[in-house]
């Protein structure tokens, strides 16, 4: 199963982190100590890195990495996972045939 390395979904991950007042007293108090904001920069997840996750859990699986009582758990997760990525390449297939088709149909003169 080849897919293109181009990004399907975008996932955006923020995070906020703001330093509370301090509680010093009122005549000792230095000038107040304004907020600070980190951000992330937003995750791109490509078909190629879900590819990559589905092979990993299959190769542990086989390894015995995870134990019986998780078995279900992994299995289930790894379903989705290659039932999305089934879905992916059956759209991205389908596209390629419809740019296919576009040329073909735009270059026939009409009658």
């Amino acid at each position: 199963m080849i897919l293109s390395n181009q990004p399907y979904m975008e996932i955006k991950m923020a995070t906020k982190k703001t330093k509370a007042a301090s509680a010093a007293p009122a005549a000792v108090t230095a000038a107040p100590e304004a907020p600070t904001t980190t951000t992330m920069e937003p995750v791109q997840l490509t078909i190629a890195d879900l590819q990559l996750l589905a092979r990993i859990v299959d190769l542990a699986s086989r390894r015995g990495a995870f134990q019986a009582g998780e078995l279900s758990q992994v299995g289930d997760a790894y379903n989705k996972l290659s039932g999305f990525l089934a879905y992916v390449e059956s759209t991205q297939k389908k596209e390629e045939e419809a740019k296919a088709a576009a040329p073909a149909t735009a270059e026939t003169p009409a009658a």
